[in-house]
C-alpha cells in the first residue's frame, strides 16, 4: 500500500471539491423547450486554484525527526453568461448577450458555414 505524503491529500481533496463546484450544466445549461423551440444557455467558466503545503518547525530538525506538516488551498469561479441558442424548425442561431469575442466570432463563422452548406 502506497503511502500518500500530506500535500498529496491536500491536492485531492481539492480537486474533488472542485468536481462539485462544476459540471457541464454551469456551462450548457438546462434546456428550456416551448412549442417547437428549445433554448439553451451557453456561459464561460473560468476557473483557479491554489494549493500546497510544508513542512515546519526548527526544534525537531535539530533532532532529525519528522517534522509536522502545514498546508492549504483556495480557489476562485467566475461564470459569464454570453448567449443562448436557439433550435427551432427553422434552424440553428446563437443569440448573443455579450460584447463580441473571438469564441463568439468563431460561432458565427462556423454558423454562417453551415448556413451557406444548406
Amino acid at each position: 500500500m502506497e503511502i500518500k505524503k500530506p500535500v498529496e491529500n491536500v491536492l485531492e481533496e481539492t480537486l474533488k471539491n472542485l468536481r462539485t463546484i462544476i459540471d457541464v450544466d454551469c456551462i450548457v445549461g438546462k434546456p428550456i423547450v416551448k412549442d417547437k423551440t428549445t433554448i439553451i444557455p451557453i456561459s464561460k467558466v473560468s476557473l483557479g486554484f491554489v494549493s500546497g503545503g510544508g513542512e515546519y518547525n526548527k526544534e525537531k530538525r535539530k533532532n532529525n525527526l519528522s517534522y509536522p506538516f502545514a498546508g492549504g488551498s483556495g480557489g476562485g469561479c467566475n461564470l459569464t453568461p454570453i448567449g443562448f441558442l436557439s433550435i427551432t424548425d427553422n434552424g440553428v442561431e446563437f443569440i448573443k448577450i455579450t460584447p463580441d469575442n473571438n469564441i463568439e466570432k468563431l460561432i458565427d463563422i462556423v454558423n454562417n458555414f453551415v448556413k451557406s452548406i444548406k
